[in-house]
């Protein structure tokens, strides 16, 4: 805000916030340090929220703040006083006219909430009981008992795939701009009609993973990937993110950190690239189609330092929702999960380590029980 009413000149940099303001290098990596871009988003986010509010007092010559997309420089314009951003009830659909697609939305979701609770039920006779704190590296966060479960946002996921037809940066996500892009035939599954979804895979895993921190003695907190904040990656509270940045954007903030990753191309085809191929490995894996059964698909499994190296972040995502269900099926088998790591000089009862497994999973229909861990990198020892 001061540099806007000094006149701008130079235009900020994000070089120059991270210096300035987060007390970064000078020469720091940018590429690889997103706080200054995650952190204008936060504010950018907080910026549309305020103004959308449709009880915001609004007097003549108002003036609302804007931070663009893309730009570090404040913009200033006038606000009309009966402004605001919500739909008049007049220009919503009654809900019986609404189109095929938004009714085909409806109904593979109201499927989905009958298969979380016949899943739910196998739940308790899968998740076996497990003794002590080894069963994941947590064990020396000490006084963290609270483990934050960043759950997937199907809204977000529909309007990518059906009205964008791409995945959107972190920067859009936060912005909140797409939530009132849905047009009128696709009102019912957009965040602003007041109905927020996750998929059954995720609700699936977060009830897994629920279930067994507190055989830890740790509480799962879940939170909608679009409630989550930056400052959240910052402290020691660790944070376990579900499902790929297709449906929770917060996954692109260790992209450029991790040597698997999941690489959207346009529309949806993914695959799992390989950022430091060692001898003998390819420099990406290719799943096979959604529609093939049997097929293959891939998942991480990765343990890396959140923003300020404080915490750890815990990455459980596939290339398609068997891939994230089968990385889930891992995190929560003791003893799958101590071998694995064992095997690669990880002691789950010893010390964090930064860690990365790459399963390959045979999948027929949704059963993805069938994996194995193919590629690993470990930090530290």
């Amino acid at each position: 805000m001061e540099h806007a009413l000094d006149g701008g000149e130079p235009p900020l940099k994000e070089r120059t916030i991270g210096v300035d303001v987060f007390g970064r290098d000078a020469a720091y990596d940018t590429g690889k340090d997103a706080i200054v871009r995650v952190s204008a988003a936060s504010v950018r986010k907080r910026l549309l929220t305020y103004y959308a509010n449709a009880d915001l007092a609004r007097e003549p010559g108002s003036v609302q703040i804007c931070l663009p997309a893309g730009s570090y420089m404040l913009e200033f314009h006038a606000l009309p006083p009966d402004s605001h951003l919500s739909l008049p009830a007049s220009a919503r659909p009654p809900w019986w006219r609404l189109p095929a697609l938004a009714w085909a939305a409806i109904g593979a979701l109201a499927a989905a909430c009958g298969v979380l609770v016949w899943y739910n039920q196998q739940l308790v006779g899968r998740v076996p009981p497990a003794p002590g704190m080894e069963l994941l590296p947590w064990s020396q966060f000490g006084s963290q008992k609270v483990v934050r479960v960043g759950i997937t946002d199907v809204n977000y996921t529909i309007y990518s795939n059906v009205v964008a037809k791409r995945v959107l940066t972190l920067d859009e996500f936060l912005g909140e701009q797409w939530t009132g892009n849905f047009g009128a035939e696709l009102a019912s599954v957009s965040p602003r009609s007041g109905n927020q979804y996750t998929s059954v895979v995720s609700a699936v895993a977060a009830a897994r993973v629920s279930a067994m921190l507190e055989t830890t003695g740790r509480t799962a907190l879940l939170v909608p990937a679009r409630k989550m904040q930056m400052e959240q990656f910052k402290g020691e509270q660790p944070v376990i993110l579900i499902g790929s940045a297709v449906a929770n954007p917060w996954v692109e903030m260790f992209r450029e950190t991790l040597t698997f990753a999941i690489e959207i191309e346009p529309a949806t085809r993914v695959h799992m690239a390989n950022h430091a191929p060692l001898p003998g490995e390819p420099a990406r894996w290719q799943p096979s189609p959604i529609t093939a059964s049997p097929g293959i698909a891939y998942a991480m499994l990765s343990l890396l330092p959140n923003l300020t190296g404080k915490g750890w972040v815990l990455l459980v995502a596939g290339t398609s929702a068997e891939g994230t269900s089968a990385a889930s099926e891992l995190l929560t088998d003791p003893a799958r999960l101590r071998k694995e790591l064992l095997a690669r000089g990880i002691n789950p009862a010893g010390r964090v380590q930064r860690f990365e497994l790459l399963l390959r999973v045979l999948s027929q229909g949704m059963d993805s029980r069938h994996y194995q861990v193919i590629a690993s990198r470990v930090v530290g020892g």
